[in-house]
């Protein structure tokens, strides 16, 4: 048992002043006395410190809740003196080791066991024995009891030289050197426990180093303290340095094969005796020593499997999978294996199809396609074994990455039967515990209501963890006010919270629970992807919203950078490049050191997309180069971010005129992206080709990219995408000759509602561009195009509006040009020449 700290006697003394005070302590009567109380109740429960605070800090930390602004003469000055003259006092008063049996029993017989169960009769002087200072004060007692004598005597003489320090300070002497005294091993593991939580917020908004430092300190102070260097495990790797993150994660390990040493007891001992009773002791020691080594090495390959896989390390993390696993296998660990699973199906999810050469080749089929399916196959597997073994965590994690998996995959193959899964299962039955998914039986958009479904069931299943993680096996002893007035009327607390968690999990209750917590904020990105995908961009914002703002508490740092991307570029779509500015400055600020690279790569391509606008080539150019400079450096990983940087150097390519370099550009882009599987990058690369060939001058060899953008659109139920590939084709057909412009007019009119609702600036502008231009083809006389000209210019009108708020100056150009030439067919010279001179005034800068 952990011993008694001078601190520990030095709270002890406040506690009875402000519990049971007497003619020298402060007042009870007083309106500071409540602060007193909050401040004793903060020091309790402080955590954030490695070190126990000496006297001065301890008091200062008690001024700064009852007069944090020292004003001299005051109220809650005087009030403060007083403590601090109180303190004084008691301390200095301890002078013999009796002294402190005498302060002890006091605190047993006048302040611990004023205690009582009934709430009627709790009022008066004491600390009830379940609140936050009775248990306090039991665990100090209880300590206390549990200390030799000399202990007790050198406990005086730390705490007659944590006296004399303070007072040394007081008086302006030089304090005499006293070792920074850590406090006890509980209170460090939940420090570096609470560290290990707040890393994940704090990322990206402080300095690696300043992150560190209580670290570090800790570390000097403990140099065998495990959790340290795990804790600084995951901070080296949330800023990818790969070297440090492998050589704490090797100390961390290395310092739990000397604190796991075999506890005393044989469980499950036989009722023999003497010798045959030591062999079964030793035995059963020996056997727990060797169950709990294999969970050691499991859990550092499994570790090491997750760290390369952060890292981007295929190779790497499947040779841990693979020594996870066999390890696993070999002690029957079917939690072992789920998580195994679960971080293959992670692996493979960001990897390259064709670079994992263990994937199993489904006859006739592409190398993107049998990764795919594999894919969906463990998924599926993983989401049944998590169920079957009661895994929260792990069963909130298969749903969202299967309904992911759904949204960029919406028609898969159902699993063949006979074909195995990778695992030893068949994968009919590893599709039939999952409900399938094929293409022939899904109903149109599953993918977004698996989605949906996601959402919703990781909501349910943080509610449903949180409250059985928080419930005891057993109804309390109700042996104090406090704990009798909570759990009046709550009887069934206990019996009405099904069992969430494994027997396996005993004592990881908590940590499964704040896993799936995070899981459930982060599904809001899923949600809002999908949304976006969908071309409801309110509703995504909702959801990027939903992340910042209701579940920013519980968010880690890079999933609130992404939920920032997504914002971000969605409002750029809606709301112009102003709008995107202010959601990139306001995570600039929440951020001010991120280094997230979906963060990075959105504010790249919102850059590019502008420097496109205002025909600063040569800026877009270096912006796409800077974007492909954040994948990987192999093509192992990060395939779809480098796809849409060298994708942005096509669209470049396109706009300086170089066309027959786009074209080639995109072809091989195209291929590229078929082969590893990327659907929406193969839609738009086939827009991007329809784009460059129509701009060649050749609609009849764009035709046919343009038709089939627009049949991969509508299986990925994208509708934007979809809705930007028709206005495409209508313009198309009128370049075609003005006999297809009825034909284009139609299509135009039939998008349209859905674009001006829901499309970006961009979409808008383009949809009513080539809806005039369509209707102006169908009028080769003045009196034709008069009885459409309102409706023809206002389309204009606002077309040059949405460009000039997109800085597009070329689009907003053209419409200018658009509206003279109708002008000039009307015969109205003057706002001719007024939309002639519109159309010099923005095309200059464009030419310059």
């Amino acid at each position: 048992m952990e011993t008694v700290k001078a601190v520990d006697v030095a709270l002890c003394v406040l506690l009875r002043a402000y519990l049971c005070p007497d003619e020298s302590d402060p007042a009870s009567t007083s309106d500071l006395h409540p602060l007193f109380g909050q401040a004793l109740l903060h020091e309790i429960r402080r955590r954030e410190e490695t070190h126990s605070p000496s006297l001065i800090q301890l008091l200062q930390h008690v001024q700064g809740h009852v007069c944090p602004r020292a004003e001299e003469g005051s109220t809650a000055a005087a009030y403060f003196v007083t403590i601090k003259s109180a303190v004084g006092q008691h301390l200095s008063g301890l002078e013999l080791p009796d002294d402190l049996v005498s302060l002890f029993t006091s605190l047993r017989d006048s302040v611990i066991n004023q205690c009582t169960s009934a709430p009627a009769e709790s009022e008066g002087e004491g600390a009830d024995a379940s609140s936050a200072m009775g248990l306090y004060l039991r665990m100090c007692y209880a300590r206390y009891t549990a200390m030799p004598f000399e202990a007790v005597c050198s406990l005086l003489s730390d705490v007659q030289a944590y006296f004399d320090a303070a007072v040394a300070v007081l008086q302006g002497q030089p304090a005499p050197h006293v070792e920074p005294t850590l406090k006890p091993g509980p209170q460090l593991e939940l420090f570096l426990n609470d560290r290990l939580v707040d890393m994940a917020h704090s990322i990206g908004r402080l300095p690696q180093a300043d992150i560190e430092r209580p670290l570090v300190k800790l570390e000097a102070a403990a140099p065998r303290l495990p959790r340290t260097h795990l804790a600084r495990h995951f901070s080296s790797l949330h800023h990818r340095d790969s070297a440090a993150a492998l050589d704490h994660l090797h100390r961390f390990f290395d310092r739990t094969l000397h604190t796991s040493q075999p506890a005393g007891g044989a469980p499950g001992a036989g009722a023999g005796a003497g010798a045959s009773h030591a062999a079964s002791a030793g035995a059963g020691q020996a056997e727990d020593a060797a169950a709990r080594e294999r969970g050691r090495l499991q859990a550092a390959a499994l570790t090491l499997g997750s760290m390369h896989a952060q890292l981007g390390h295929v190779e790497e993390a499947l040779q841990a999978l693979n020594e996870t696993v066999r390890i696993a296998q070999q002690a029957s660990d079917d939690t072992c294996l789920a998580h195994a699973l679960a971080l293959l199906c992670q692996v493979m999810g960001a990897t390259t199809p064709g670079t994992i050469t263990s994937v199993s080749q489904l006859p006739g089929a592409s190398p993107a396609a049998a990764h795919h399916s594999q894919l969906g196959q463990l998924l599926r597997r993983c989401l049944r074994r998590s169920e079957e073994l009661q895994l929260p965590h792990l069963v909130a994690y298969s749903r969202l990455a299967l309904a992911r998996f759904q949204l960029l995959h919406p028609h898969q193959p159902p699993p063949a039967a006979g074909t195995d899964d990778g695992s030893g299962t068949a994968a009919a039955g590893a599709a039939g515990a999952a409900g399938g998914g094929g293409s022939g039986s899904s109903p149109p958009c599953s993918s977004s209501v698996a989605v949906a479904a996601a959402l919703r069931d990781t909501a349910h299943l943080h509610m449903a963890t949180r409250l059985a993680a928080s419930t005891p096996a057993v109804p309390p002893l109700a042996s104090g006010a406090a704990s009798a007035r909570v759990l009046r009327g709550v009887g069934d607390l206990f019996t009405s919270t099904a069992s969430l968690f494994a027997p396996s999990m005993a004592g990881m209750q908590s940590s499964a629970a704040t896993e799936v917590e995070h899981l459930a904020a982060g599904a809001h990105l899923l949600q809002a992807a999908a949304w976006e995908l969908r071309g409801s961009r309110q509703l995504s914002q909702a959801h990027s919203l939903a992340c910042l703002a209701g579940s920013g508490g519980v968010a880690r740092a890079e999933e609130q950078c992404t939920a920032f991307a997504q914002l971000a570029t969605s409002v750029v779509a809606a709301h112009g490049y102003q709008a995107a500015q202010q959601v990139l400055a306001a995570a600039d600020e929440r951020f001010p050191r991120g280094q997230s690279r979906v963060l990075a790569a959105a504010r790249l391509a919102i850059a590019h997309d502008r420097a496109l606008h205002r025909l600063e080539l040569h800026a877009a150019m270096d912006l796409a180069a800077q974007m492909a400079a954040l994948a990987s450096p192999t093509d192992s990983t990060d395939m779809g971010l480098r796809l849409e940087a060298e994708e942005r150097v096509a669209r470049t390519l396109l706009a300086a005129g170089c066309v027959e370099e786009a074209v080639q550009a995109a072809h091989s882009l195209f291929a590229a992206a078929v082969a590893t599987g990327q659907a929406l990058h193969t839609t738009r690369l086939l827009l991007l080709l329809a784009r460059a060939h129509q701009q060649a001058g050749s609609p009849l060899t764009a035709l046919p990219y343009a038709l089939t953008a627009i049949d991969h659109a509508r299986q990925l139920h994208a509708d934007m995408l979809a809705a930007e590939a028709a206005v495409l084709m209508a313009r198309l057909w009128c370049d075609m000759g003005p006999q297809h412009a009825q034909h284009a007019q139609q299509e135009l009119e039939a998008a349209l509602p859905t674009i001006l609702a829901h499309g970006s600036l961009e979409l808008q502008a383009a949809a009513q561009t080539a809806l005039a231009e369509a209707v102006m083809a169908q009028h080769t006389g003045a009196d034709g195009l008069r009885r459409d000209a309102q409706w023809v210019l206002g389309l204009l009108e606002d077309a040059q509006r949405l460009s000039l708020q997109l800085e597009d100056r070329g689009a907003a150009a053209h419409s200018a040009y658009l509206q003279a030439l109708v002008h000039d067919g009307l015969g109205q010279e003057g706002l001719r020449d007024a939309g002639a001179a519109s159309f010099a005034t923005l095309i200059q800068p464009v030419l310059a």
